[in-house]
């Protein structure tokens, strides 16, 4: 067997428990597997470029999907149902008993992400349907707390918004906000049973098909997928997905997909032809000596923008490279 994976079966359920520093976890089907099928499908993706968590992931994605078809490989490339089940085993706390809360608008449009107070009331006030206050900080403050505090504070007098905090849901609960994002390394530490039952939505952030499978055993509001283009909002191991990627996810994915990383007004077109939810945008606002009129600017030309359903849709590509 590959180096740092094992085969377990138990219940009526078999799979991989994988330990990488990446990931330590089960992934699992309702099947028997087949020692020697799995060690060759886990080379083929490997071989194909992509790291060795998403490479265990595929395969038994196909094992699973293509059962009882008579290698019949057409579509099983698109049957979310078929992912395996991701179990991390250092995960904390249990997860919650049914899926969080939906978005009250799946189709928000633009989804800006911003920083400051001022920035959250001018882009509420231009008609933003969601939006994202993200403050990054090694630890929460009074400070951070407070600013919380009143953004919960003004989305409250726009009906129509959808305040998503960043990182901080113990704040979020306590300051009865509407919802709170995510990312992948939060899952493993936060009470998701505790953000559920205060009824916040839930959005989470992926990059990869195990970090998908993870999302999806969360039942999440929305998942966002990137990052799509360069970006500098931070710095990433992951490689820029493009189009292609997100237009796989948004088939995949049984829940609201959201676009994110380096969109503007020069790639948004594609982004919005995919059929997605929604496109985070940071700097093309923020930046923009107007950003209200930016958001609006962008948001008209997402509305003005029809998603193409005739687009051939491949299998994800690798978001990682190999090393």
């Amino acid at each position: 067997m590959t180096a740092g994976v094992e085969i377990f079966s138990r219940d009526g359920q078999s799979g991989l428990i994988i330990q990488t520093p990446r990931l330590y976890a089960e992934l699992g089907i309702e099947r028997e597997l087949d020692r020697n099928l799995l060690d060759s499908k886990i080379r083929h993706w490997n071989t194909a470029g992509y790291v060795l968590e998403d490479a265990c992931v595929l395969a038994l994605f196909e094992i699973s999907a293509t059962s009882g078809s008579q290698g019949d490989r057409q579509n099983w490339q698109f049957e979310s149902v078929h992912l395996p089940s991701l179990r991390d085993i250092n995960q904390i706390g249990t997860l919650p008993p049914s899926p969080f809360q939906r978005l009250s608008n799946p189709h928000p449009g633009i989804y800006p992400i911003v920083d400051r107070l001022d920035h959250l009331f001018l882009l509420l006030k231009a008609g933003a349907e969601i939006i994202q206050l993200r403050i990054k900080s090694e630890s929460i403050s009074p400070e951070i707390q407070a600013q919380i505090r009143e953004a919960v504070a003004i989305a409250r007098e726009f009906p129509q918004s959808q305040l998503f905090i960043n990182d901080y849901w113990q704040t979020a609960i306590e300051e009865d906000a509407w919802g709170v994002h995510l990312g992948q390394e939060d899952l493993l530490t936060a009470d998701l049973s505790a953000i559920q039952r205060s009824g916040l939505r839930l959005g989470v952030s992926s990059h990869s098909f195990w970090e998908v499978a993870r999302a999806l055993r969360v039942r999440p509001s929305y998942v966002a997928c990137g990052p799509l283009f360069p970006t500098r909002a931070k710095a990433m191991p992951w490689i820029p997905q493009g189009i292609e990627n997100l237009r796989y996810w948004v088939k995949l994915i049984p829940h609201p997909v959201i676009g994110i990383g380096g969109i503007n007004v020069s790639n948004l077109n594609p982004v919005r032809e995919t059929g997605c939810a929604s496109a985070s945008v940071i700097q093309a606002i923020v930046s923009a000596s107007d950003p209200a009129l930016a958001y609006q600017d962008l948001q008209r030309q997402w509305r003005s923008t029809t998603p193409d359903q005739d687009e051939p849709i491949a299998l994800a590509r690798p978001t990682l490279a190999l090393s």
